[in-house]
Order: C-alpha cells, then sequence, then structure tokens
C-alpha cells in the first residue's frame, strides 16, 4: 500500500499589535487634576465698612444722588434679607454673630419646623399676670396651677427639643465646633418666642421635611 504523505499544517503567523503607552511605562498615565477653580460670587453685597469708604471716595452729592443713594440701600437691604432668608452662605455674615453659622441655621429650621405650646407661653403668662390681679382668692390658686402645668409642658418640649437637636444637628455635623449645651439654649430661647416675633424670621413650615432642613431655599 502506498503510504500518503501527510504535509505538517504550518501555523499562521500571528499580527504584532502595536505596544500601549501602558506597555512602555509599565503603568497607566496618570490623568490629570481638574484645573476648574471656584470662581467668586458675582455682585457680592458690600459691607457696612465698604458703603462708608464708597461714600466717602464719592464727595457731596446732590439731590437726585442721595435719593438714588436711598434707593440702592433699600434694594440691597432687601437683597441681603431675602439671601438670609434663603440660607445663602454668602449672606451670613450679615446675621448677628450668635445667629451665625449652618448648625445655628438648622437649629433654627428645627425649631420652626415644629408647632409647640412654647411659642405661646408669653401670652399665657401675661394672660395668667392680668387675671391674677383680681381680688378672687380661689381664681388665683387656679391660675397659680395653671401656670405650673404650662411650664411643667414646656420643660417637657425642651427636652423633647434639645434630643431632635442633638439627633440631627450631631449627625450632620459630626466634627462641629459648637457646644451641645450653647445649642440646645438657642434652640429653646427661639422656642419660646412667638413665631412671628423670631430673628431671623422663620424659613420653613410645620409640614416641612427633616431633609429640608438646613438646605439653601431656591
Amino acid at each position: 500500500m502506498a503510504k500518503k504523505s501527510v504535509q505538517a499544517a504550518t501555523p499562521a503567523p500571528k499580527e504584532t499589535q502595536p505596544a500601549s503607552a501602558t506597555d512602555k511605562k509599565g503603568k497607566a498615565t496618570p490623568k490629570r487634576p481638574n484645573q476648574s477653580k471656584a470662581r467668586p460670587p458675582v455682585n457680592p453685597p458690600l459691607t457696612a465698612k465698604e458703603k462708608r469708604e464708597a461714600l466717602k471716595k464719592a464727595g457731596p452729592l446732590t439731590k437726585e444722588q442721595k435719593k438714588q443713594a436711598k434707593d440702592d440701600i433699600r434694594a440691597e437691604r432687601g437683597r441681603i434679607a431675602e439671601g438670609q432668608w434663603k440660607g445663602d452662605p454668602l449672606f451670613d455674615k450679615y446675621h448677628l454673630p450668635r445667629d451665625r453659622g449652618a448648625e445655628k441655621l438648622l437649629v433654627r429650621d428645627i425649631v420652626d419646623s415644629r408647632w409647640s405650646v412654647g411659642q405661646y407661653y408669653m401670652f399665657g403668662a401675661f394672660g395668667i399676670l392680668i387675671l391674677s390681679t383680681s381680688g378672687s382668692v380661689q381664681l388665683q390658686s387656679y391660675l397659680f396651677i395653671a401656670l405650673i402645668a404650662l411650664t411643667a409642658v414646656i420643660v417637657i418640649e425642651s427636652v423633647l427639643l434639645a434630643r431632635r437637636v442633638k439627633r440631627i444637628v450631631f449627625a450632620r455635623f459630626p466634627k462641629t465646633a459648637q457646644r451641645k449645651g450653647g445649642l440646645y439654649w438657642y434652640a429653646i430661647q427661639r422656642s419660646i418666642m412667638p413665631r412671628s416675633m423670631r430673628s431671623p424670621r422663620p424659613r420653613m413650615s410645620y409640614k416641612a421635611k427633616e431633609d429640608d432642613l438646613g438646605k439653601v431655599v431656591k
């Protein structure tokens, strides 16, 4: 029998792939850092010192210029008040020192977002004081009991409010430099003030959600 010659199949040549940048350097080329920088705010409000310096440089003003200056000041105050109400950090420096800071803003929102008996304490105490001037001894005893009950309710509300402030504020700002006692007292003082007399004015309604507290209002 004739033997069939078997030809060995020659393997096809492999295509050479170009070396990548990783093969040359041994590691991936690092990305360049983001070169974008935070831009300063557009048209920031002037401080009181800057306003005085600007007036000195301007010199004496005419009647029209004085009227225009008053209108500008009124508009600037309105813009600052609106920025403070929205919680914009740019306008935080215009608050009183006791009201400055993101923690204080959050505490104010916590107080303003809940209904409390304490906000009527001033009216209740004043009414009890007026009624106690009557000559009825029995009425005075009832008013005394009512005053004690009102005070007890406010104490309980203050304890619950302090616990809520601790839970929300220190969870959102774990490294805050604010003292717990200072924040608690700040919240209690605001809670016993009538809502219409609170300063800075309230931003939150009673239906506000916890996630919305302390945020910038758009």
